[in-house]
């Protein structure tokens, strides 16, 4: 997932992961069940994690909310501020501001 950067593909699915490590998707389902993951929360967790990556590296200053979402692999910048919030405890404008100041 993070050699590949699968998780920025927009149409990522269950079964193209599946191929992509090549077991088959039940498998995928199961093992994300035993850590109380679904395939959504797992996958924005590491699009989360890379919308931050960009917000701290300065490489897209004027880039708004919707284009860092985008570049996540995010389909809005709705769901990017839910997972940002849930993975840094700020929205990723909040984030972003502070990332600014300090």
């Amino acid at each position: 997932m993070l050699e590949r950067q699968l998780y920025l593909r927009h149409d990522l699915t269950r079964d193209c992961l599946a191929r992509e490590v090549l077991t088959n998707r039940t498998y995928i389902t199961r093992a994300l069940k035993g850590r109380g993951l679904s395939f959504p929360q797992f996958v924005n967790s590491f699009r989360a994690a890379h919308a931050i990556e960009l917000m701290a590296s300065g490489r897209y200053p004027d880039a708004s909310p919707e284009e860092l979402a985008l570049l996540s692999g995010f389909s809005s910048a709705d769901t990017m501020n839910r997972y940002v919030k849930k993975s840094a405890g700020l929205t990723a404008c909040a984030l972003r501001e502070r990332m600014k100041d300090g």
